[in-house]
């Protein structure tokens, strides 16, 4: 993940040690297709965050959660239901949770890309987010990265035949170095 966006290293410009999520200047947002093909912006407010560097530059640990509660569409019926427990089931499952595993250099994409798991409704399946930009100020990093995910494989397959089951997720990250 380097400043350079041609470039496809392996591991991370910034220095080593404990970063913390930023989740006030962070976004979760994701875009779907409803029946009638028509895309559905919609966001997930950050909860917590944390990511870890190694001296070497790779990634060493990367955990980050959003609230399912405060899923956001605009549309006050359809972000009820989605909460409930047809699609998300905020009550039984109040977070989604990605723990990244390893950075590896972008095959064919823009950037590198960090490969974890996704936690949706108890259920753990392999995502992989593409690295479409970091920027390193000093103790502060900003990351945006892009992953596509299919909510059937994640437990969320309601109304199969209305809603696409294609998510692109969009993510933009701040981290803040601790001393």
């Amino acid at each position: 993940m380097s400043t350079n966006p041609t470039a496809r290293p392996r591991t991370v410009d910034a220095p080593a040690g404990h970063w913390d999520l930023e989740p006030a200047d962070s976004t979760v947002e994701f875009t779907g297709r409803h029946f009638f093909l028509l895309p559905v912006r919609c966001s997930l407010p950050v909860r917590s965050g944390r990511a870890e560097l190694a001296a070497d530059g790779t990634l060493a640990g990367l955990d980050a959660a959003v609230g399912v509660a405060g899923f956001e569409s605009g549309d006050p019926q359809r972000d009820a239901a989605v909460r409930g427990p047809r699609f998300l089931d905020a009550e039984r499952f109040p977070e989604l949770r990605f723990t990244g595993e390893r950075l590896v250099p972008g095959a064919g994409v823009p950037g590198p890309a960090v490969t974890g798991l996704l936690e949706v409704k108890g259920r753990r399946r392999p995502v992989t987010f593409t690295v479409d930009e970091l920027a390193v100020d000093g103790e502060r990093a900003t990351v945006r990265a892009t992953a596509r995910v299919d909510r059937h494989a994640c437990g969320v397959g309601a109304l199969r035949g209305l809603v696409g089951a294609g998510l692109l997720v969009r993510v933009r990250a701040v981290f803040v170095r601790r001393s």
